[in-house]
């Protein structure tokens, strides 16, 4: 059964936010949503990088995709029941401009400048490029545990995004291969939990999720930044690399089509219905994120022309119906509605449930 849920509480579910649960003198605790885990939360200040990471990532899909996706990998290993998450603050900016940088002169002398950077050693070729900046930025969470009335730093994790270019920063002309980029993955783990290690004695022991992201590349999509490698490293001993299998795809492309081939025809469904019960010019798109090539949520934005306010409840039931029923799979999803670029409704469909319908206006 559907049911007419309040704009608040549906636009608190898709940003992520949801009611206090817990305060101190200190500190405020709120939970937040990942996926479909929550993790409590800790107001520890601005993270060290967000600033210089925001005004990179602003403008791309990777903003979001990794913060969202190194909260899914380190839930893994850092339980949403008892673990307090912050932004991440043990990275200063001097670790950040060591790890990131080296002499832009390139001499192999002057690499004593940056011992611990996490970009290739002057002279070296990857794939027959030499010299490439392969490491283009990173972030970082921090984990707590609650004892008494304050918090203490239990655990952190670090994405490493990779963006390889060559030695002049431009975009190269070829991808690198698989290997080359899976070597590379190794080495820049390793050196990280080495640099995490050496840092401060509080961080000697501490474990620490190091996962590696493959920056958005727009010549091919506008969506397919992801996480390629994780590796959990604790009491010295930097963990077994292994591969991530996730992937965010557009539909209806060719790619969703060859991936799955099941939620493609469904949707295309969808799309045929929703024009067939269209006046004037309707649009639909999805945006499906994959784990192990399984469907695990869909973002939809639909855009309407309506000339009154029935049309428009008729045209968002049409689109709530067949989300309901046109799914083979049972996955999230999130619809947004627009007409005349104005956001006009929200369907909301989690696994097991009939979609909840909110009209804004």
């Amino acid at each position: 059964m559907r049911r007419l849920i309040t704009c608040l509480v549906i636009l608190l579910v898709m940003t992520g936010c949801t009611k206090k649960v817990e305060t101190t003198n200190t500190e405020e605790s709120v939970q937040t949503f990942t996926g479909d885990k929550y993790y409590k939360m800790i107001d520890k200040g601005r993270g060290t990088n967000s600033e210089n990471f925001y005004l990179e990532y602003s403008g791309t899909k990777d903003l979001i995709s990794i913060g969202t996706g190194l909260q899914r990998l380190s839930a893994e290993r850092f339980s949403t029941d008892s673990y307090y998450l912050s932004e991440g603050r043990q990275l200063t900016m001097d670790d950040y401009d060591q790890l990131k940088r080296r002499d832009p002169k390139g001499t192999k002398k002057s690499d004593k400048q940056y011992p611990y950077t996490l970009q290739v050693e002057h002279g070296v070729k990857l794939d027959g490029i030499k010299d490439p900046v392969m490491v283009d930025n990173l972030t970082e969470l921090d984990f707590y545990k609650k004892k008494g009335t304050s918090y203490k730093l239990r655990a952190m994790s670090i994405a490493i995004i990779l963006d390889p270019r060559d030695a002049k920063n431009n975009v190269l002309e070829k991808p690198m291969s698989s290997s080359t980029i899976k070597s590379f993955s190794q080495e820049v783990i390793e050196k990280m939990y080495k640099y995490i290690r050496k840092k401060k004695d509080d961080l000697k022991n501490l474990p620490v999720m190091i996962a590696v992201y493959m920056a958005n590349d727009n010549s091919e999509s506008f969506v397919n930044g992801h996480f390629i490698y994780k590796a959990y490293c604790n009491d010295g001993n930097v963990g077994t690399m292994k591969k991530v299998s996730e992937e965010t795809v557009m539909f209806t492309s060719s790619r969703a089509e060859k991936l799955d081939p099941t939620t493609y025809s469904e949707f295309e469904m969808i799309k045929l219905k929703l024009k067939n019960a269209s006046t004037e010019a309707a649009g639909i798109v999805g945006e499906a994120y994959y784990v192990d090539k399984k469907i695990h949520s869909m973002k939809i934005t639909a855009h309407l022309n309506i000339k009154t306010y029935t049309e428009l409840l008729y045209l968002t039931s049409v689109i709530a119906n067949n989300i309901d029923d046109g799914f083979t799979n049972d996955f999230s999803i999130r619809a947004l509605v627009y007409s005349q670029d104005e956001l006009m409704a929200i369907i909301i469909k989690n696994p097991g449930d009939s979609t909840e319908t909110t009209i804004i206006n």
